[in-house]
């Protein structure tokens, strides 16, 4: 036999097994798709272990106090990449901008759109969901989430939608963004311990839950979900997890 027909025939088959297995790790949405994320790769097992999962069901009559007070310093970005992947909306946000907490300094990262909301209040989910990703120096994470409902429109989430890229990996730069734009003026939050909402669905993120909600157009929110289509984790079994405010 040939050497170069049976080499390139190897390398053929060796390729195609990255390729399936590359297919193997690709997660996605859709109805119960989450349930069988732990099924794609052994680096997705943490989406069905652990009692402390994301998102969940905050029910407001089990919530006590304790809360830890935060401050958000965040700046305009003169520039950002807003991307497409795995069916959610993420801007990239330059260095510079800070959630202060418990004596730390967490910089923001990134900035996904969730539609509709992954944690719900009462049961009750708002048709979008801003996250606001943090992390601190030895890696330990933050999330805070903000509640957009119907209502009036929202200047800077417009900035976002003229510029939306409608194919995955793709990137559209744009210049002038301010996060504080997606952040309420009372910062009373509920508090607790989760994970991730996507593989490989680490635990061990505080997550913040502002509960002031708010506002953007069903024509603001309609045009993210045109594209993404639904991108929420369900809610998870909060195991009796404490939640302060």
């Amino acid at each position: 036999m040939n050497k170069g027909i049976l080499y390139f025939g190897i390398l053929g088959i060796s390729l195609s097994f990255v390729y399936a297995d590359k297919q193997r790790n690709e997660w996605h949405y859709g109805a119960n798709a989450s349930q069988d994320w732990a099924n794609i790769s052994p680096l997705y097992l943490g989406c069905a272990q652990g009692n402390q999962q994301s998102p969940i069901n905050i029910i407001t009559k089990n919530v006590v106090s304790g809360a830890t007070s935060f401050e958000i310093q965040y700046t305009i970005a003169k520039g950002i990449n807003l991307t497409l992947e795995n069916a959610t909306f993420k801007i990239l946000y330059p260095r510079g901008s800070f959630l202060k907490m418990g004596g730390l300094q967490y910089q923001l990262k990134e900035i996904h759109f969730k539609t509709p909301a992954e944690n719900s209040i009462d049961s009750l989910h708002a048709p979008l969901e801003v996250q606001f990703f943090h992390e601190d120096s030895k890696g330990h994470k933050v999330v805070v989430a903000v509640f957009f409902m119907e209502g009036r429109a929202n200047g800077m989430l417009d900035s976002i939608i003229k510029n939306l890229p409608v194919a995955s990996g793709k990137a559209h730069f744009i210049t002038n963004i301010d996060a504080n734009a997606f952040i309420p003026s009372n910062l009373a939050s509920y508090q607790f311990d989760g994970s991730l909402t996507t593989p490989p669905c680490s635990q061990g993120i505080r997550w913040i839950i502002i509960k002031q909600p708010m506002s953007a157009t069903l024509s603001q929110i309609d045009t993210l979900r045109r594209i993404t289509n639904s991108n929420a984790r369900p809610t998870q079994e909060s195991f009796n997890r404490l939640i302060v405010e």
